[in-house]
């Protein structure tokens, strides 16, 4: 799913890649539609702000400021902050309650000039699927991209 400026919504299987949207590769399906703020309503707004209040378990609402500007710094840092301490709990030793939340920060940090780190020891907990991930040895990059 992609929402856009409380404008537009794609939702479906295509991936925003060449292979997925060339249109003759994969079998791909996915719904695109546009909605301008009409009578003060605006179904895909209230879309995102539904699926905002189940992922974060009711902290963000419709009445919070910061849900109703998704790209000012205030909202930014309080979805990750969520994500952060929800991160915290899932790789953690003891199996803790996540308190209906289903946000989960992906367990990466973006340094000052653009490298990207893995957070912790570079695995996914009770795995060793590596965060990054690696290049195959045996498929071209155009197969796995």
């Amino acid at each position: 799913m992609f929402v856009v400026d409380d404008t537009y919504i794609l939702i479906g299987s295509a991936n925003i890649n060449q292979r997925s949207m060339d249109g003759c590769r994969d079998t791909e399906i996915a719904i695109g539609c546009y909605q301008t703020n009409t009578n003060n309503t605006n179904e895909i707004q209230a879309y995102r702000l539904s699926l905002w209040y189940e992922h974060t378990g009711g902290k963000i609402t419709a009445d919070d400021l910061s849900s109703s500007e998704p790209e000012s710094l205030e909202c930014v840092r309080g979805l990750r902050t969520i994500g952060e301490q929800m991160w915290e709990i899932y790789s953690g030793d003891k199996v803790v309650d996540m308190l209906g939340i289903h946000l989960v920060a992906y367990p990466i940090s973006v340094t000052g000039d653009g490298a990207v780190e893995e957070v912790g020891d570079g695995c996914f907990p009770d795995t060793k699927t590596l965060v990054k991930g690696k290049r195959s040895k045996m498929f071209p990059p155009v197969l796995t991209t």
